[in-house]
């Protein structure tokens, strides 16, 4: 599969196992981008560079071995060796050099406001019949499971080997983000507290409307018992708006002293409310029995327009929003799932020949972002937030430099005098000055550009040195994907730039170490299995 489309499918995921792990997703996202980089060097449409060197092949047949084509996982022979040998440098040494930068997401871990939240397990949660530990309630970071309600049964010491039922309702304390997470479980909803009879008891006598005749009590007939009437199963409440805030309750709020399930919170504010916390106190009480009090803290259910409208009320003293909140429309997972398998494929299995192969990812790509709209996968405004407009312009600015460089021949007037000084030292040297070569040009450039330039001096050295050109250009197409010292040397790099907080020097770090690693493993591979001398 083409690397860049992979990124930006686990891209997601990997920062939300960063959230679970309570680490920073800068210990994932460089890895994830350099594991795509080299997975993609094993094969003929792994990367865009492959496809642009197989075109390049077709043209020096002339001073070639073999076939006028690169082989499908032709490539593989030289890849795998470098795809081993440098996840275990990630894994071991790498990991050391990566950063840990603080962001929002650990200063809130550092300095936690702890929610108290009630959730139901609708008929639908893919968790039924599964333990609290199998169903990732046990460990998850940042929140814990202390208590669940079965009908009249409550069950205050939540072990791990419980057996999660249709119906329980779920009592967790934890922070915002991992509510935020928890949300987003399908089949595991809050309840509504505007339900007034949920797990109350019938009227007492005493509680009866003036001027209804009383009614003698069961009790006192002989051999008959007094009814049971079963509670009122909670309801659940089905995320509404479009995003979850913080409101903060004021000293000259209308809702102080008044209980959640009485405050007509959703009438009065338009939003429900999911969560509490109250500083200094665990809330063990049912959210919609909380009197609310000065001071407490309500996560709550809104629409887009919620800060805007509450933010100068006296109602509250706060009122903020969380990012990346929106609900999640599991009806729709399918139909996001069919259309970015398309595009995959799409981008895949496009036209080999470097004119057509750019055209053909931007058009399968476009098509994919309009079925998303089309399909209401996702929202307008959602897809408009999505696109970093700094990623762009850095990639804009890196072609103009990359185009200058070619065009002003100051690319060329580079290798060919690097490649005067290696030629006396035999063939192996001139695979390893192409190498680098391309190595470092595709730090600086686009690696289709680079990887076209080179290979045009490739050619050329081929027909001076009697080498043969198929072994070189195996060289480019491995140089020019695995550029890992820049945020501009790979597509991926820059994907992952801003969601890791990375600055320039994290992946000359992690990167240079990684670079040399692959020079080293291609100058050993390549020369065993093509030979770099034509044959006569």
């Amino acid at each position: 599969m083409n690397n860049t489309p992979l990124v930006a499918f686990f891209l997601p995921i990997f920062v939300n196992i960063s959230r679970r792990m309570k680490i920073s997703p800068s210990q994932l996202l460089i890895p994830l981008s350099y594991a795509t980089i080299m997975g993609g060097v094993c094969s003929k449409i792994g990367t865009s560079t492959n496809i642009v060197v197989s075109g390049a092949m077709e043209r020096a047949g002339d001073v070639m071995s073999g076939s006028p084509n690169m082989g499908f996982f032709e490539v593989s022979w030289v890849g795998v060796p470098i795809t081993i040998v440098g996840l275990a440098f990630l894994v071991t040494l790498g990991k050391t050099l990566l950063p840990n930068r603080q962001d929002l997401l650990e200063y809130a871990e550092t300095h936690p406001r702890e929610y108290t939240l009630e959730m139901l397990v609708t008929p639908n949660c893919p968790l039924i019949g599964q333990t609290v530990r199998a169903g990732g309630l046990r460990d998850v970071a940042g929140l814990y499971l202390h208590r669940i309600e079965r009908g009249d049964e409550a069950i205050s010491a939540v072990g791990p080997d419980e057996v999660l039922r249709s119906g329980d309702l779920l009592y967790f304390s934890g922070m915002a983000s991992h509510i935020v997470d928890l949300q987003k479980i399908r089949g595991l909803v809050p309840i509504d507290h505007r339900d007034p009879k949920r797990n109350q008891s019938p009227p007492t006598p005493s509680q009866e409307a003036p001027g209804t005749p009383p009614v003698a009590s069961l009790d006192s007939f002989e051999g008959v018992e007094t009814p049971v009437v079963p509670p009122t199963p909670p309801k659940p409440m089905p995320r509404r708006g479009r995003q979850l805030c913080e409101v903060v309750i004021s000293s000259t709020s209308p809702l102080l002293g008044m209980s959640i399930r009485d405050s007509d919170f959703r009438r009065r504010y338009n939003s429900a409310i999911i969560a509490v916390h109250r500083s200094g106190e665990k809330l063990d009480q049912k959210i919609g029995t909380i009197v609310l009090l000065t001071g407490d803290t309500l996560l709550v259910d809104a629409d887009d327009d919620f800060v805007h409208r509450w933010r100068h009320s006296p109602d509250f003293v706060l009122v903020s929003g969380l990012e990346d909140t929106a609900p999640v429309r599991h009806d729709r997972a399918w139909i996001a799932l069919v259309i970015f398998l398309a595009v995959l494929l799409g981008m895949s299995f496009g036209p080999d020949s470097k004119e057509n192969v750019y055209w053909n990812q931007t058009l399968v790509a476009m098509c994919g972002a309009v079925a998303m709209l089309w399909t209401r996968c996702v929202r307008g405004n959602d897809a408009i937030r999505a696109i970093d407009m700094g990623v762009i312009v850095l990639v804009a600015a890196s072609l103009g430099i990359g185009q200058a460089l070619e065009t002003s021949g100051a690319a060329r007037w580079i290798a060919t005098k690097l490649l005067a000084v290696s030629s006396p030292f035999g063939p192996v040297a001139v695979l390893a000055t192409v190498y680098l070569l391309t190595m470092v040009l595709s730090e600086l450039l686009s690696n289709g550009a680079t990887a076209a330039l080179m290979c045009t001096l490739a050619k050329s050295i081929a027909l001076q040195e009697g080498l043969d050109a198929r072994p070189l250009m195996i060289a480019i197409a491995i140089a020019a994907s695995c550029a890992f010292a820049t945020p501009i040397g790979y597509q991926t790099n820059l994907m992952v730039m801003n969601p890791g907080g990375y600055r320039f020097r994290d992946y000359i770090k992690v990167g240079l170490p990684l670079d040399l690693i692959c020079f080293v493993v291609a100058i050993i591979v390549i020369p065993l299995v093509w030979e770099l001398r034509m044959a006569h």
